[in-house]
């Protein structure tokens, strides 16, 4: 029921994905006020066991008194779905920061994972470089980074197929020395990490498509994503104004029309919630159908390639390897 479309997004999502034989009807579980939901399901022709929530988790609520004061929300009440095994994987474009907090609070972290992450996956000249972490974590330990180049590297494989996905560690500069002391601590760390780890990588680098997998804090990875997201905008609407004055011709407004897909947001659906005991996907607040069509694609990559054991496997190498 959160986020800026929803939840008619959700449903027309819903579609698409059983249009494209993405999954079918009995895999899917919508959560949330039937009363909203029924209608829309009837406008489409669609049979999906709805799970009532009469609750909903606004986009400006705090995410602690959320989780705490609406135990009936459509996302505490999904969020308890996947945690007692009714479902396998957890989506929603609405309040991050209460996904977030449901997802450690009702789900679970993977063991040895102090703080879940979320991987965007963001367009490079290559295909998907994975930016971890972009906002569940602000105030980082060197531990925390760690895990997160681990995480990400076997989600890197699982998702995009990535043979040895390469790891930069986001810094301003790419000499030794470069870095505050965090950053420092971390480099030494990766270097001995069961992780492909290449070194240090600055900002403009993140699109070259050299990485499969950047690390940073939250609070950066966040600034970059929205700065980013904003730049594609404007960028986006200069281009169109300028079309709007001077056509192009046929062949070439089907170029740039090409090019602006490859980098929607919406063709990578969601961000995974890395740590937690079950895939947690987040959607952009204003994702159309189209993107929870790809959240739902991503959720089931995610639980066919099984990709959390996965991640607690590399974990343990890890652990048994910094013990040693």
């Amino acid at each position: 029921m959160g986020g800026d479309r929803a939840p008619a997004c959700v449903v027309d999502g819903c579609a698409l994905a059983l249009q494209a034989e993405i999954v079918r009807p009995e895999e899917l579980l919508l959560v949330g006020r039937p009363e909203d939901l029924q209608p829309l399901l009837a406008a489409r022709g669609l049979v999906i066991e709805l799970v009532p929530a009469p609750e909903v988790v606004g986009m400006d609520e705090s995410p602690a008194l959320a989780i705490r004061n609406k135990r009936q929300s459509s996302l505490a009440v999904a969020m308890k779905a996947v945690a007692e095994g009714r479902a396998q994987a957890f989506l929603s474009a609405g309040n991050t920061g209460a996904v977030v907090a449901a997802s450690t609070l009702l789900l679970g972290r993977i063991r040895g994972v102090a703080r879940p992450g979320i991987a965007a996956p963001v367009p490079t000249r290559r295909g998907p470089c994975i930016v971890i972490d972009v906002g569940a974590n602000i105030y980082c330990k060197p531990e925390h980074m760690l895990h997160y180049a681990i995480m990400a590297s076997e989600y890197a494989r699982a998702a995009f197929g990535a043979t040895d996905p390469k790891v930069g560690l986001l810094n301003i500069g790419e000499e030794e020395g470069k870095g505050n002391p965090l950053i420092q601590q971390v480099h030494a760390l990766l270097q001995a990490a069961p992780v492909n780890y290449e070194g240090f990588v600055e900002g403009q680098d993140i699109m070259s498509g050299a990485f499969d997998v950047v690390v940073c804090e939250g609070f950066v990875g966040n600034a970059i994503l929205k700065v980013a997201e904003g730049l594609g905008a404007f960028v986006s609407e200069q281009i169109r104004s300028a079309f709007a004055a001077h056509p192009p011709p046929p062949a070439t407004g089907k170029a740039v029309e090409e090019a602006f897909r490859r980098l929607d947001y919406a063709e990578y659906g969601g961000a995974p919630l890395l740590g937690t005991m079950a895939p947690v996907l987040i959607g952009h607040g204003r994702s159309t159908g189209h993107a929870i069509m790809n959240m739902i694609r991503a959720a089931r990559a995610a639980v066919a390639q099984d990709v959390t054991r996965h991640i607690e496997e590399r974990l343990a190498v890890a652990a048994r390897g910094a013990s040693s």
